[in-house]
């Protein structure tokens, strides 16, 4: 009975996103990485870890090489991915009138919490939107057994 109670209200939905789905399908399709939607998360990623390392993969599509950063903290074991996005699409017709045009800009951030990293052997690459990040384990991490 107390899951009903507290679940009577999951098929409604509130006026700010009933407004916001509204606005959204009303001019078309959106790329939902850069949606203000909370619901969808920004900056998708795996994390995944094994005896020797920690492996992140970060969606980042429409983002150019050089306006992403990544930084590690190794006090706090805090590595923060971020980028800037400055994009713009045009169209015209045969006369050249601006029949469309959209842009989209935006600085994105996002923290993960990964102890123990040896960051001078922290490697990236990025390829067709997706960050990848090797980042080793310190040696202190792989040794130390309880």
């Amino acid at each position: 009975m107390a899951n009903d109670l507290m679940n009577k209200n999951d098929d409604f939905m509130d006026m700010g996103s009933m407004m916001s789905n509204l606005m959204n399908n009303f001019f078309g399709p959106r790329d939902e990485l850069w949606a203000n939607d909370r619901r969808n998360s920004a900056m998708r990623s795996d994390l995944t870890e094994n005896d020797k390392e920690y492996r992140l993969q970060v969606e980042l599509p429409g983002l150019d090489k050089k306006d992403i950063k990544v930084d590690y903290d190794q006090s706090n074991g805090i590595l923060t991915v971020s980028g800037t996005l400055n994009s713009s699409a045009e169209e015209k017709d045969k006369e050249n009138n601006v029949i469309r045009s959209e842009r989209r800009y935006g600085n994105y951030s996002r923290s993960y919490h990964i102890p123990s990293v040896d960051q001078d052997k922290i490697s990236a690459k990025y390829e067709n939107g997706i960050l990848s990040l090797e980042l080793p384990k310190s040696s202190e991490s792989i040794n130390h057994h309880i």
